[in-house]
């Protein structure tokens, strides 16, 4: 109740600001949307007019939310069936004055709350004999509206009771009453409204005769104006909860103060439609008592022909058999089943019915059994095709009985029909054991086939293998681009590893950026099985790294998988888990995008990697870690132009710690931002020092990680630094990764600009190693790129690498960008460099990372 008043105040304040909104945007004036609205003759609902100033309570309604909302309203006139063949074709957005059907459905969206309620009426000439209920219908003619609602339901109903009635049909109300007034036809079906604004234009009479309370609702082709729909329902929600509202006016001005009422509560509209079907039923009852009365006797074939229509009624399969295997009573549901007209069972026997459906055996294997003087009923579940080959599942019940008169025992059969229920518990069950976004097998079915395959595996002598796979910087992703890009992403990646892997092996998430792939039946030797577990990690990582379109845009992941054999390495899905988890956390300490076998010492490693993981979180606050700096140096003369900032942890019991094994464990556990924001400040301040000493500084770069750039506080946080240390933005170098900038292209555009704006450099690190074109890198704002040590390590003598040398060089040079080869080593890699003209150096051939005190003695000095 909280919730609904919370919505109608909302919408009250919506509604009073309207007219404000309207009047600050009135240089605005053009309509928002242009709507084609169909009217047709359907007093008072709609009434059209030849001059264009059509009317009626939905006209009313509809034009004062177009004041409200600036739409201009195109009324397009039509008879009915020409509004469905327009909806169809998608030639009008709006349908007034309609209710919901399955078929319309297919190609209409319908909104929810319904304007108004009504229902199907029945009329007659007032001269003709009342008819009472719908079997005085037999043989008559009536009048209908060409696929309206009401026509349509009138047919079923009378279909419904086997009652034979001819139906004219007509392309507007109008036309059906003026065939009645003319005694043209022997009655006429409208919806109740309408009816009731016909009735002072033609000589016409209701019978009591209703059905089918329906909602007027509003409908617009399928998939258009959702919008539209929607702020129909806003409107009428709000208005009708307010006696003051436009909607109340126009009911009173169109249907009289008492309009109100004919909008029923939904608790009366449910005793409506029980009491209609009360009505009916009584309907039938009193018809079966007034010929019993005619008759003054109980003719046998009267009463069987009204329990047929009784049985053919009920949605399940009713038959009865006797002791010579003739079927004498079938309804139509059992009809259907067998694929045979009703009338055809008149003389029918088990044996055909058997030759059309072969698994109809198992529907009558207890007939000779009952049929004995002594037997009990029967009751069984069964799952059997239909003619159709539609499995259906039925609660059969058999009960023997003996006739009154006829002592011939017989089985009369009730198969209920439990497909729904069945398929709602098979849905019920795949929800459970399947992940609801990829549809992919969750932990629950994933734990189930490696028991499966692993009992298998001992039995039959022959591997199997696991392979957990983790999306390398997936939480990026997601924080840049939204959950719903990464979940769009999760399913695409789903889809890539099914279509990679045979059709016998199962694909499965875990949860978050986490898959399963379990190769079931290799190799009974565990070397080749890992070798087959090898190839399909290389295929996945290799289809994988290919790239994603989501939502118009260009995603790159990688992946890195660990791999276990069992039941060699493990011999519980307990334990394939784990150890594959292991493998798996050690391709990632190994660089990602890759893969890793199980091996018993990984474990030492995992146990390791815990410990350090631990002590990061302690190593700021303790001042363990320090800072070294690398020189870079110009071609030209030698002299410093900058130094790289490089991280060293001094841990307290293990000594001197790699950052190739601890930046790793920073990156996934999410501590990078704080030491990634620590290396800033220290950097910022080393520049600072040294301004004060020397009245200079070099060119100070730092590595940012992926967190960082993700992290919405960089450019902030950069901002605050360079402004408190007091120091040139341009002393200040932010080194990225080729490959992250393409992992978040758009993003990390406007986070370098935003950066750039500073005054900082911008350089990319590592180039060469991703997927970066000429094209991608004119729109960042670089000043510099790195070429990788892995290049310069090969030159010369690799053509491969000397041509990546070059090419970055003179790309950087087209660009008017600086250029620095990494990881320079020897005479011949620093020769080669020089002839193709690259400007800087870093690497030990010059000096290895330095203390800020062995930087000031070596290169500061001198100046």
């Amino acid at each position: 109740m909280l919730l609904k008043t919370l919505r109608l105040y909302t919408l009250g304040i919506v509604i009073l600001l309207a007219p404000f909104a309207s009047t600050a945007n009135a240089a605005e004036a053009q309509p928002t949307k242009t709507l084609r609205v169909a009217i047709l003759d359907a007093p008072p609902a709609l009434i059209p007019s030849d001059s264009g100033n059509h009317s009626g309570f939905l006209v009313d309604f509809l034009e004062e939310i177009a004041e409200r909302e600036n739409w201009r309203i195109q009324w397009l006139y039509l008879k009915w069936p020409e509004i469905i063949n327009t909806a169809k074709r998608a030639e009008l957005d709006l349908i007034p004055f309609v209710a919901y059907s399955r078929e319309r459905a297919e190609f209409l969206d319908y909104n929810s709350i319904s304007y108004i309620t009504g229902w199907g009426q029945v009329y007659i000439h007032p001269d003709e004999q009342l008819l009472e209920n719908i079997f005085d219908f037999e043989g008559k003619t009536i009048a209908v509206v060409k696929d309206e609602i009401y026509a349509i339901q009138f047919a079923n109903l009378c279909a419904q009771f086997d009652i034979i009635c001819h139906l004219k049909e007509v392309q507007d109300y109008k036309s059906a009453f003026a065939l009645l007034d003319k005694r043209l036809v022997d009655g006429a079906v409208s919806g109740n409204l309408v009816g009731y604004s016909f009735e002072k234009r033609f000589n016409i009479e209701r019978t009591p005769i209703v059905f089918n309370p329906s909602k007027v609702l509003f409908a617009s082709p399928k998939g258009k104006n959702g919008d539209v729909l929607q702020t129909i329902d806003n409107y009428l929600e709000g208005w009708k909860d307010d006696p003051s509202s436009p909607y109340y006016e126009i009911n009173e001005r169109w249907l009289g103060k008492d309009g109100s009422n004919t909008f029923l509560p939904r608790w009366l509209l449910y005793t409506l439609a029980g009491l209609l079907g009360l009505l009916i039923i009584t309907t039938l009852v009193v018809l079966i008592l007034r010929k019993q009365i005619r008759k003054k006797t109980a003719d046998l074939a009267d009463k069987t022909d009204q329990i047929k229509q009784i049985i053919n009624l009920i949605p399940h399969m009713i038959y009865a058999t006797n002791v010579n295997g003739e079927v004498i009573l079938a309804n139509r549901y059992a009809a259907d089943f067998f694929g045979l007209p009703l009338k055809d069972f008149d003389d029918i026997n088990i044996e055909q019915l058997k030759s059309r459906i072969p698994e109809a055996s198992k529907l009558f294997e207890e007939e000779e059994y009952l049929l004995r003087k002594d037997a009990i009923a029967v009751d069984k579940q069964l799952k059997i095709k239909d003619s159709n080959q539609k499995i259906t599942y039925f609660n059969i019940a058999k009960v023997p009985f003996v006739g009154r008169y006829s002592r011939v025992p017989a089985v009369v059969t009730v198969g209920v029909d439990i497909t729904a229920s069945k398929e709602f518990e098979q849905q019920i069950q795949h929800m459970a054991q399947h992940d609801s976004l990829t549809g992919l097998p969750n932990r629950l079915l994933l734990n189930d086939r490696i028991s499966q395959s692993l009992a298998l595996s001992l039995r039959h002598h022959h591997n199997g293998a696991v392979l957990f796979i983790d999306l390398d910087f997936f939480k990026n992703i997601n924080d840049s681009l939204g959950h719903m890009t990464g979940d769009k992403l999760l399913v695409e990646v789903a889809k890539r590893l099914e279509d990679n892997v045979r059709s016998g092996d199962t694909v499965a998430r875990l949860g978050g950026d986490e898959f399963i792939i379990q190769l079931s039946e290799l190799s009974d030797n565990a070397e080749d099985a890992e070798e087959d577990a090898v190839t399909v990690a290389k295929k996945l990582l290799k289809v994988l790294s290919e790239g994603f379109r989501i939502n118009g845009q260009s995603l790159h992941v990688t992946a890195s998988i660990g791999i276990v054999v069992y039941p060699r390495d493990a011999d519980s899905h307990e334990l394939i888990m784990q150890r594959a988890d292991t493998a798996m956390y050690h391709a990632k300490a190994k660089g990602r995008n890759g893969f890793a076998i199980f091996k018993s010492d990984m474990e030492a490693i995992i146990m390791r990697r815990q410990s350090l993981e631990n002590d990061l979180h302690k190593a700021i606050f303790n001042s363990e870690f320090y800072l070294l700096y690398q020189p870079q140096v110009a071609a030209s003369d030698g002299k410093l132009v900058g130094v790289e900032a490089l991280i060293r942890w001094n841990h307290p019991e293990q000594g001197i710690i790699s950052p190739l094994e601890f930046i790793p464990i920073a990156e996934d556990n999410g501590t990078i931002i704080n030491i990634g924001n620590w290396v800033l400040k220290k950097a910022c301040e080393q520049i600072k020092l040294w301004l004060k000493e020397y009245g200079s500084s070099p060119i100070v770069s730092v590595n940012l990680s992926a967190l960082q750039l993700s992290n919405g506080d960089l450019v902030e946080t950069i901002s605050e630094l360079v402004a408190k240390e007091q120091i040139p933005a341009n002393l200040l170098e932010l080194e990225v990764t080729e490959t992250l900038i393409i992992y978040e292209e758009k993003r990390s555009i406007e986070l370098l600009k935003s950066l750039k704006k500073l005054g900082v450099r911008i350089s990319i690190d590592d180039f060469g190693t991703g997927y970066s074109s000429l094209n991608h890198l004119k729109k960042l704002p670089l000043d510099k790129l790195k070429i990788d040590r892995t290049f310069v390590s090969d030159i010369p003598g690799d053509p491969d690498s000397e041509t990546i040398v070059k090419t970055i060089i003179r790309m950087s040079q087209d660009l008017g960008l600086e250029v620095t080869a990494e990881g320079v080593e020897t005479i011949e890699q620093l020769e080669f460099l020089r002839e193709e003209k690259c400007p800087q150096f870093q690497g030990y051939y010059f000096d290895k990372p330095l203390s800020p005190m062995v930087i000031q003695d070596k290169y500061l000095e001198q100046k």
